[in-house]
């Protein structure tokens, strides 16, 4: 699935940064303070749609290059659970007298 650079920025900025900590609803920050070029990659890995791309560049519009400023609080939304439920179980009787009850 193709994403575009906005579609991007928004899927990846749904998580926080493992690198900058940069918070949910933000890009990612350099060391000097200023708004990175690209997301990291321990970020972006997080979202299934990028895991295969080298780099993910930071939109325009989230200023590239200058002072980073926090950005807006984005609503969390919870990932889709994709385990499947598994019943376990165990019984056992050593004689035809003993009841499954005890």
């Amino acid at each position: 699935m193709d994403l575009t650079p906005d579609q991007a920025a928004i899927a990846v900025e749904r998580h926080d940064c493992p690198n900058c900590d940069a918070p949910v609803g933000s890009a990612c920050r350099t060391r000097g303070g200023k708004t990175a070029a690209k997301y990291h990659t321990p970020r972006f890995v997080l979202v299934p749609a990028l895991r295969e791309h080298l780099d993910v560049p930071v939109p325009a519009n989230r200023l590239p290059g200058r002072a980073w400023k926090q950005g807006p609080t984005l609503a969390v939304v919870p990932a889709p659970r994709t385990e499947r439920p598994v019943r376990i179980g165990y019984a056992r009787t050593s004689t035809a007298r003993q009841e499954l009850a005890s």
